[in-house]
């Protein structure tokens, strides 16, 4: 995490006390844990990731480099795990916050019984699929989206030119009220038939960007998500203090300023 604040750090030198120096040490123990590995996962008959980045070739029999393979995990650490972790202490929330959602996700849940869940499993329990559409809704993992104009266009009624950088903040769009009723309620029934308020513009809802570059990971991440939340409701019943609002520091991917004090209780 420090590795991505430091990605908004305006002082770009490793000042002690910096997002920058805290950034910089991030990625040089990251670079250090990966590269002690890569020999062992380069010679070996590994299933994992890291193993499949050595061992991965083009059709010319072209290899990544090292330096490539740390590179691509070390964007895997925000691209797959940061943003579903963002996903998951926020969805845990919002069912804290309300307990009824919780009950109805648990009741769910508890139909599949105590085996492993598989995919179909997964994709059964249509609550905490609500549940997780409006998580990402009221708290993008992403706050900031980059594109580039590829020709000259007109937003809103604002000439951008062609080649031009547009930062696209997904909160403006999740919270438009010509898209969304009262968009500041967790409401996730807002994304169930018939009302379907994700459906109101094509770019109404982008936790995941959209077009042609919508993040492929998408179904892979609801998944994830999906499966840890599951776990929780089969475990633990969990609250927040009453009148708890949660904050979100924004800087880079959002987290709660305060740590999210939750309690958890066995079943």
């Amino acid at each position: 995490m420090a590795t991505m604040r430091a990605a908004s750090s305006i002082v770009r030198f490793p000042l002690p006390g910096t997002r920058w120096r805290a950034g910089v040490r991030g990625r040089a123990l990251l670079e250090d844990y990966f590269t002690r590995h890569l020999p062992a996962a380069r010679s070996g008959p590994g299933r994992d990731l890291l193993a499949g980045l050595c061992h991965a070739r083009t059709a010319g029999d072209e290899a990544f480099t090292d330096e490539d393979v740390v590179n691509h995990m070390i964007f895997l650490m925000m691209a797959a795990h940061d943003t579903s972790t963002v996903t998951t202490t926020a969805a845990a929330y919002f069912l804290a916050k309300h307990p009824a959602w919780q009950e109805r996700a648990r009741a769910e849940s508890d139909q599949l019984g105590g085996r492993r869940p598989d995919i179909d499993d997964l994709d059964s329990l249509g609550t905490l699929d609500l549940v997780i559409k409006e998580t990402l809704r009221l708290v993008a993992p992403v706050p900031i989206v980059m594109r580039k104009t590829v020709e000259n266009v007109e937003i809103a009624g604002r000439h951008i030119p062609a080649d031009t950088l547009v930062a696209v903040a997904p909160a403006v769009n999740h919270f438009d009220e010509s898209c969304w009723t009262d968009p500041d309620t967790f409401d996730p029934d807002r994304f169930s038939e018939p009302r379907r308020e994700d459906q109101n513009h094509r770019l109404g809802w982008i936790p995941f960007g959209g077009g042609v570059h919508k993040c492929i990971g998408l179904h892979f991440g609801t998944l994830e998500v999906k499966a840890i939340l599951h776990h929780m409701l089969r475990t633990y019943t969990w609250t927040v203090p009453d009148q708890y609002e949660a904050r979100w520091d924004n800087t880079s991917l959002p987290i709660p300023v305060d740590g999210l004090p939750i309690t958890l209780e066995r079943r």
